[in-house]
């Protein structure tokens, strides 16, 4: 009689959930050297892009570049936070060529200091820095920053990051999309 009281409980128990799942299987990240590999694919060109651009630009422009941080210019999730090499060099090109390097981010306004000092720990200039308001979708933030560098005089020529919300919306000329692998490094 136990057995056969056993067999129906057993499936119950595992068709309402009431068991621990199998853990789910991690995804596939590529190493740090393919990531940075896939980094510099997308940003192939950019240099001659940029300096076209900038002997395209009008007298009255103040031209900038939007940058995201985490996994756009810091590996926050390869490094713990240490600057991306060629993301680092991008920056001080566009800064010497006088392009505004501005900083777009889903960290919320009360990490504007530890955030400004990271970046120029890692040797980034920072023009200017606008962060998420608390409870604040990311999408609804990015787009907020990128209204308030257009609305003080800057002229976005490229927008670079790697995840959807970076480039919901508009404001910018060209997109560079950076690898984020499905989300992984959201």
């Amino acid at each position: 009689m136990t057995r056969l009281l056993l067999a129906p409980l057993l499936a119950l128990v595992l068709a309402a959930g009431l068991c621990p799942a199998a853990p789910a299987q991690a995804r596939d990240v590529p190493s740090r050297e393919q990531w940075l590999a896939d980094v510099a694919t997308v940003m192939t060109g950019s240099y001659k892009q940029f300096r076209a651009r900038i002997a395209a630009k009008d007298p009255d422009e103040v031209l900038a570049v939007n940058f995201d941080i985490d996994n756009t210019v810091l590996a926050t999730y390869y490094d713990g936070g240490g600057a991306i090499p060629r993301m680092l060099k991008l920056a001080r090109f566009l800064d010497r060529r006088g392009v505004a390097v501005l900083f777009n981010t889903g960290r919320v306004a009360g990490m504007r200091k530890s955030t400004t000092g990271q970046l120029q720990r890692n040797g980034f200039p920072v023009d200017a820095l606008c962060l998420r308001g608390q409870g604040r979708t990311l999408v609804y933030g990015k787009q907020r920053c990128r209204d308030l560098f257009a609305a003080r005089g800057y002229t976005l020529i490229a927008n670079i990051g790697n995840n959807d919300t970076d480039f919901e919306g508009d404001g910018y000329e060209r997109a560079y999309r950076l690898p984020n692998y499905d989300g992984v490094l959201g």
